[in-house]
């Protein structure tokens, strides 16, 4: 995790734990770090809550839904230009997160 990742816009540096977007660059928490890494080596593909729970907690029960949901609001607010109405990190409902980078920034 030491090389830095570009994905459309959004340049992340995993060592510093730092996530950049349009010149902007905020400070993640090390949880924020490691659900952002899964989400972009999972890009464009729909992570269910029990598949992050499993690789962030080590357990897939279910029980931890509504710490996904933080850790997700708190990376929206870092990374989404609207966080209220995101375009990189999506909710497929009944079936998880995905990040998708839109076809206009690739």
């Amino acid at each position: 995790m030491d090389d830095v990742i570009m994905i459309g816009p959004i340049r992340f540096n995993p060592r510093q734990l730092e996530v950049s977007r349009d010149g902007k660059t905020v400070r993640l928490t090390p949880m924020e770090g490691w659900l952002l890494r899964f989400l972009i080596d999972h890009v464009n593909t729909v992570c269910s809550d029990n598949q992050i729970g499993s690789e962030l907690w080590g357990v897939s029960d279910g029980g931890e839904t509504g710490f996904i949901k933080a850790y997700i609001h708190h990376l929206r607010y870092k990374i989404e230009p609207d966080p209220m109405h995101p375009v990189y990190i999506l909710r497929v409902p009944g079936e998880g997160y995905k990040l998708v980078i839109p076809e206009s920034e690739r």
